[in-house]
């Protein structure tokens, strides 16, 4: 969802305040709190977001879960990633 479809769709609600980059990111850490490996298909997603905040909130998340999955999908996004606070992100989130 970009930026304006997330104000067209929230336009009178409280959410809108939190502007469509810190939602994800709220979900995220929300998503790692619970640490449930429920959440890593989601997480896994919001790991390839365009922003490099809610990417790096995602390994975050994806770390505290730490099963297989998880640490798969960071390993994958390592790879390819250019951000370099969602790159140190991962890379903390594997141990490295």
């Amino acid at each position: 969802m970009t930026q304006e479809e997330f104000s067209r769709r929230f336009k009178c609600s409280p959410i809108n305040r939190t502007k469509r980059r810190r939602l994800p990111r709220n979900v995220a850490v929300a998503l790692g709190n619970w640490g449930s490996p429920k959440a890593v298909p989601a997480l896994t997603v919001a790991l390839n977001d365009d922003d490099p905040l809610v990417r790096g909130h995602a390994a975050w998340a994806l770390g505290r879960i730490g099963i297989a999955g998880a640490l798969d999908a960071l390993r994958t996004r390592l790879a390819v990633e250019e951000g370099e606070w969602a790159t140190s992100e991962i890379m903390s989130s594997l141990g490295s």
